[in-house]
């Protein structure tokens, strides 16, 4: 009797063994998926920060002069940014600038205003 109650105990503690397995199986699933997508989102951060610093530089340069339109492309850090810029009025009125980033993942586009 003592024989059948030892397989039955046996029985259950495999059981739990399964479940607890199971369970941190569950637990390392989520882990992961939750690792890549912080790594994911701060890529993108970067790449965001970068293509805004680029922006910034080249509307910092519209507004010293002088105020042409063009398009640059810039490789850095393994991506590819493609940066346009506009320059509209003058002539005694204000001049609108704008630099318009952009990248595989995004898009940055700043504005300004200068007088003459």
């Amino acid at each position: 009797m003592s024989f059948h109650h030892a397989s039955t105990q046996a029985g259950f503690a495999v059981v739990e063994a399964l479940v607890a397995l199971l369970l941190a199986a569950v637990a390392v699933a989520g882990l992961t998926t939750g690792a890549a997508a912080a790594v994911r989102h701060v890529r993108l951060a970067h790449e965001r920060g970068v293509a805004l610093g680029l922006a910034t530089d080249r509307l910092e340069a519209l507004r010293a002069g002088p105020r042409d339109m063009g398009r640059d492309e810039i490789e850095t850090a393994g991506t590819h940014y493609v940066r346009t810029w506009t320059s509209e009025g003058g002539r005694g009125m204000s001049v609108h600038l704008q630099v318009e980033v952009g990248w595989p993942d995004g898009h940055v586009g700043l504005e300004s205003g200068v007088y003459p």
